[in-house]
């Protein structure tokens, strides 16, 4: 259905149906190497129990398939009318707010990242080239 990233298409937020088994997968999908994907999952099993403080109980944290992590819980696939969707929209906005900060966090100096990393990201661009400007 959708996949989102911010600054790696490896490491992307993705909503997808999966019809067979009733439910629409909602999540945070690790796909890059498996020393990555592993590194990654450490982390996140390390703040389990905050992130389900945060998104509930049907957040799991956990590996499949080709040595990939992620962040996820089923939804029960229902009509996908507007009100369906905005459910999804509105549970795939708290799975960003809650993870991308420890993704950023967490995430390998080591891994390709194209985004400004918050703030370490900004002081760079206004730190030393900004006090030359004035």
């Amino acid at each position: 259905m959708a996949q989102l990233w911010f600054g790696n298409p490896q490491l992307h937020y993705e909503v997808w149906m999966r019809s067979r088994i009733g439910v629409i997968e909602l999540g945070l999908h690790f796909e890059a190497d498996p020393l990555t994907n592993a590194r990654l999952l450490a982390a996140f099993k390390a703040r389990e129990r905050a992130i389900g403080d945060e998104l509930g109980d049907d957040a799991r944290i956990e590996t499949w398939d080709k040595g990939w992590a992620r962040i996820w819980e089923p939804v029960p696939l229902g009509t996908l009318d507007d009100e369906f969707l905005e459910r999804l929209a509105s549970r795939m906005t708290a799975y960003i707010t809650v993870l991308e900060p420890i993704l950023l966090d967490e995430l390998p100096s080591d891994v390709a990242w194209s985004e400004p990393r918050g703030r370490t990201a900004h002081r760079a661009s206004t730190g030393a080239r900004a006090k030359q400007r004035r």
